[in-house]
């Protein structure tokens, strides 16, 4: 039998009601990205996995628009029945700001919502040294949601104090901190993933590595030592799959790379990191 995964890093793109600047410069993201055409992008796939659900993440667009995207694919997720099925959302929301909890108090009227996200890396590091952005991150505790960080290598040492700082909250590092691997030089990475790692209130998501890695380099290889290093610091129990689609737009590459690395697992670790880490932690079941 194939191996479920749950997606947990998926972006659908509307740009016909969003603003997605990020996207400008990229002639490959211009255009609608569908729930449909991610079903579409799944076939053919390895006969060894197979993605079973997904999760919706946002997809940083403007503040003045993060609540309506929540709404749009609450609505999508309650109404979707097709395979693989949408089950909740990760919204986006400005936890640095001093409205945050008012923004909480609408996203939590929405049962869908298991989580939220604030794009970190395009922030200066006064934002992720903020007060007031720990303050408003420990209001997540009290409603069960968790944090998606989406961070660089260089802010894994603010991340770690930040994550300290909020002891009850359940933080999941998006694309393992999106390491260097054109570059090669993972030690600083390494470190700060290890250091990272000793908090418990933190997994971390072995997704969006394809649209880091050189396309003309089997992307297995390049992977590996990332993923294995992964696996030390936060041991199967706290790691989560995710694909990054259409960031990482080759889809059935990334499932053949996942196939492989969660084949050499024993069958428990396997369905730990393709759903039931998921499950758990984002509150699925």
């Amino acid at each position: 039998m194939p191996l479920d995964l749950i997606d947990t890093h998926v972006h659908l793109l509307h740009h016909d009601l969003f603003t997605y600047a990020w996207c400008a410069e990229n002639a490959a993201l211009q255009g609608n990205r569908t729930l449909d055409d991610y079903r579409r992008a799944l076939r053919p796939g390895p006969s060894s996995v197979r993605v079973q659900s997904l999760l919706y993440m946002e997809a940083d667009v403007l503040p003045a628009e993060q609540e309506l995207e929540a709404e749009l694919f609450s609505r999508l997720a309650s109404r979707d029945k097709d395979n693989p099925v949408l089950l909740a959302l990760i919204a986006g929301a400005q936890p640095e700001s001093e409205t945050f909890a008012q923004q909480l108090d609408v996203l939590a009227r929405d049962v869908r919502v298991r989580g939220v996200r604030r794009v970190l890396h395009t922030q200066p590091d006064e934002v992720l040294a903020s007060p007031v952005l720990a303050e408003n991150l420990r209001l997540l505790a009290q409603r069960e949601l968790t944090f998606d960080l989406c961070v660089r290598p260089r802010q894994l040492p603010l991340v770690t104090a930040l994550v300290t700082a909020c002891p009850q909250t359940q933080f999941v590092l998006d694309h393992a901190a999106a390491p260097d691997l054109v570059g090669g030089d993972l030690s600083a990475w390494r470190d700060g993933m290890r250091e990272l790692a000793a908090r418990p209130n933190v997994a971390c998501k072995f997704s969006g590595l394809g649209s880091l890695a050189d396309p003309g380099k089997p992307l297995t290889l390049q992977v590996r030592p990332v993923f294995e290093h992964c696996l030390e610091c936060f041991f199967p129990e706290r790691i989560l799959w995710g694909s990054d689609w259409p960031v990482s737009a080759d889809l059935n590459a990334w499932l053949d790379t996942t196939a492989t690395l969660l084949g050499e697992l024993s069958e428990h670790e396997q369905a730990a990191i393709a759903a039931n880490n998921a499950n758990r932690i984002y509150r699925l079941n």
